[in-house]
């Protein structure tokens, strides 16, 4: 017995302790979190390779397939060919239209994703390369791995040179990296200035012409002129041909010669569009731009600025100027071709046209300019240029790298976190006429949707990039696209794309699609897991900018790690965290899952300034939802004032139907009762009563002999003949009006043919299309009652059951009793 209780003793200590060890451990995590330097220096920092609970299956990018590298179509391709697409995508399809059933190009088939991994491996250095000349390297490749016998090896060869073939020249491949986006603006530049100036040329070819035949007449004129002064001889000299021609007016039918102000005006119109040379600079950017790949392009000009914005609003200034006297000269030569030239309205005009008098067709010509930024130029020094440059009306594109985690607006010293973020892209929004593109360099498709918006507005327009980079590593452990398309899904970086030519109504201008699950808080996905047992288990994660944050080597001291296989009901994910109420706030200690190279799952508590920071970038979530019409606090209490005001509408109209229902139930049956009464009453009034009084007159007279008994018993007895008589006629009146029998009232049917679908041979319509109750024995007394249960106006009464042997009677009676 003493030694079982010292068992028990020992088990009850051992438990206190690991309580007491929990406890500890928890109010440690607690204090951590607020930031006590004592619990901070105490606690565990990040060990090992950790990655957010639900990035851990992309520890290993080179067997992922991913969107990049993309395919590019040439710039001469139209406008309605798809610029980029992922390169596993383009051979995909081009495979699929080569071939007309799945037996064919097999081999090449199942290979496809080697081809697409060798081509991805070949492209480490992130610069456009001919895609028909890494394939064929891909193509020779992908045969040697195989070694095919003869007969494969030549099916295989003929398969992928016609694949290479769906390659259109001067196609090339994109692979991903930092300088990816500006790629693929000058890709889109490109594009755009291919079908353009095709178009410019041959307007331009066209006024040459036109104005050259105009000045030829003139020449022709002009000698036609001297040859007929020199046959006139010595009068020709005292005849002015061109002053006669004016005396004569309409009835003339020489030519005029043209005046001399008019032929210098379109000799001069003549001259600027011959001079006129397509510039091979395509594009200038303005700042600092270290990609040697992209500084070499004969299409491109770097312009070295230290105040990018001021700078880049300059050059455009000077180009258009440039473009100015030669759009002025296409405009001219309209004019005068279609002799409409008129010097007192267009002389003025154009002496002083420039470029706010552009069309939106002459300022698509103007060479691109774009300001290469920082987002902490911008949120700092730079800030009073870049809005001025906002609110100009100037043409200039404006492109910055934003790092999603990082504050641009904090000052030398401050952490990310000390401040709430200054959100550029807001600071955009408000400018109210700006192409804004928040956007992601891991998601192509948004990217160029935001550079061909802008390309396409002539507006200014502010390009916010994110390119999934981290600082202080050397070996990240996720590759950079991944990296980005986190930020993308932890709202750290969402997609937002303003369009003010749709319209003037947030609803028009704002797309917002290309965020994951954007109505949700966060993203949330399932997390498969292997317990302790052994067993897989799955569990619902949110990604939240916590997690994000993991991604970030210079973030790591706002995490902790909890000990291993410790637990507590305090401890909560950062999305219960910031959904949690007020009053629970101080207890609950906030953490993400964090995954090791092992794959063991590792509780990781973050710092308070870490969770205000979560919670900032909800609150700017919220904020573009709303923009966007996604959650929009506004519309969801409009929605449920109009509910809950056609609740209250629908009540009253119910009340007042029920009320008018009950009214005309009550006439109905206090008038059946009153016709029962009065049916009752006839029949009792024409009942003979002469034996209820002793004799008709009343008058009083002697009273007859007594009879003998044996003429009492010999006499037949009148009032019981009478009586006898009377008797069943009264009981079959009776029998008529019994308030037993079912009955159905008429007047309140709704023609619902609900009874008509338990039995038409009880229940009709007359000629009124309302119910009667055409013979009541023509089915079971259940049929009376089933009809009265489901009838909606109630007025079916079903009485007691005619026929006492049917089975069930007891339920039956009970369940008609309410309607009876």
């Amino acid at each position: 017995m003493n030694a079982q209780t010292e068992n028990n003793q020992a088990r009850i200590d051992t438990g206190e302790s690991e309580g007491d060890k929990g406890a500890n451990a928890i109010d440690m995590l607690r204090r951590f979190h607020y930031g006590e330097p004592i619990a901070t220096a105490s606690t565990d920092k990040l060990s090992g390779a950790l990655l957010p609970a639900l990035l851990n299956p992309y520890r290993d990018a080179s067997a992922i397939r991913y969107e990049y590298p993309l395919y590019l179509a040439p710039a001469e391709s139209s406008e309605q060919e798809t610029l980029a697409k992922p390169a596993a995508e383009h051979l995909r399809e081009s495979l699929e239209a080569m071939t007309l059933s799945d037996s064919d190009a097999r081999i090449l088939k199942d290979n496809l994703p080697w081809l697409e991994r060798y081509i991805r491996q070949q492209l480490e250095d992130p610069n456009p390369v001919d895609a028909s000349e890494i394939f064929a390297a891909a193509a020779a490749a992908l045969q040697e791995q195989l070694d095919l016998e003869q007969a494969s090896r030549e099916i295989l060869a003929a398969d992928l040179e016609r694949l290479q073939g769906a390659i259109a020249p001067g196609g090339k491949f994109l692979g991903y990296g930092p300088h990816s986006s500006l790629h693929l603006l000058v890709h889109a530049i490109r594009h755009r200035h291919e079908n353009q100036h095709g178009v410019f040329r041959e307007q331009i070819n066209k006024h040459i012409h036109g104005l050259r035949s105009l000045l030829d007449v003139e020449k022709a004129k002009a000698a036609q002129t001297s040859d007929d002064k020199s046959a006139d001889g010595t009068a020709g000299q005292y005849l002015d041909t061109n002053a006669l021609t004016g005396m004569l007016g309409r009835r003339a039918r020489g030519s005029i010669d043209m005046p001399e102000e008019r032929r210098n005006r379109i000799a001069q119109a003549l001259e600027d569009l011959q001079a006129w040379k397509d510039d091979p600079v395509l594009v200038r950017f303005v700042g600092k731009l270290e990609d040697p790949s992209l500084v070499d392009l004969p299409v491109l000009e770097v312009v070295d600025s230290g105040d990018p914005c001021t700078t880049a609003s300059e050059t455009f200034k000077r180009d258009a100027e440039k473009c100015a006297r030669l759009f002025a000269a296409a405009r001219i030569a309209t004019l005068e071709i279609n002799d409409a030239y008129d010097p007192a309205i267009h002389d003025s005009w154009f002496a002083s046209f420039d470029w706010q008098a552009f069309s939106d067709e002459e300022m698509q010509l103007v060479t691109k300019v774009v300001a290469l930024v920082s987002a902490d130029y911008l949120a700092g020094d730079g800030l009073p240029s870049i809005s001025h440059l906002l609110g100009s009306r100037l043409p200039v594109h404006v492109l910055t790298w934003v790092r999603a985690y990082d504050n641009p607006a904090v000052r030398p010293g401050e952490g990310p976190f000390d401040a709430y973020r200054f959100e550029l892209a807001y600071f955009g929004v408000g400018h109210r006429q700006v192409v804004v593109a928040q956007s992601s360099a891991a998601r192509h498709e948004d990217l160029l949707a935001g550079f061909l918006c802008a390309l396409d507005s002539n507006r200014t327009s502010l390009h916010l990039i994110n390119r999934g980079t981290q600082t202080r590593t050397k070996k990240p452990l996720l590759d950079a696209w991944f990296v980005a398309s986190a930020a993308l899904e932890g709202r750290a970086h969402p997609f937002l794309l303003i369009n003010p030519d749709r319209g003037d109504h947030a609803a028009e201008r704002v797309s917002f699609g290309g965020n994951p699950q954007a109505d949700n808080d966060w993203p949330v996905e399932t997390l498969e897991y292997r317990s302790a047992d052994g067993e897989t288990t799955r569990m619902d994660l949110a990604f939240t900018f916590a997690d994000y944050a993991l991604l970030m080597p210079a973030l790591h001291d706002h995490f902790r790690m909890a000990p291993t296989g410790f637990d507590s009901p305090d401890l909560v994910t950062v999305d219960q965290y910031l959904q949690a109420d007020d009053e629970l706030i101080d207890r609950l200690v906030p953490f993400v899952w964090g995954i090791d190279e092992n794959g063991v799952l590792a509780r990781l508590v973050v710092s308070r300034a870490l969770v205000f920071a979560c919670r900032d970038r909800l609150n700017y979530w919220h904020t573009l939802q709303e923009l966007a019409g996604v959650q929009n606090f506004y519309v969801e209490e409009a929605v449920d004032r109009i509910i809950k005001e056609q609740q209250v509408q629908l009540d009253v109209e119910r009340e007042q139907l029920k009320k008018e229902h009950e009214e005309q139930l009550e006439s109905a049956r206090s008038e059946a009762a009153g016709q029962a009464m009065g049916q009752l009453v006839d029949v009792l009034m024409g009942a003979d009563l002469s034996g209820m009084i002793a004799d008709d007159s009343q008058i009083a007279s002697m009273p007859a002999p007594e009879a003998t008994p044996a003429e009492v018993a010999a006499e037949p007895d009148p009032d019981a003949d009478a009586d006898a008589e009377a008797q069943p006629e009264v009981d079959e009146e009776e029998d008529e009006l019994s308030f037993d029998e079912p009955w159905l009232d008429t007047a309140m049917c709704t023609t619902c043919d609900d009874c008509m679908g338990i039995n038409k041979m009880m229940f009709v319509y007359n000629e009124d299309k309302q119910a009667i109750i055409k013979d009541a024995t023509a089915g079971p007394y259940a049929d009376l009652v089933a009809a009265a249960e489901i009838c909606p106006a109630k007025c079916i009464h079903p009485g007691k059951p005619l026929d006492p042997n049917e089975p069930g009677l007891d339920e039956l009676i009970a369940r008609a009793e309410p309607f009876n």
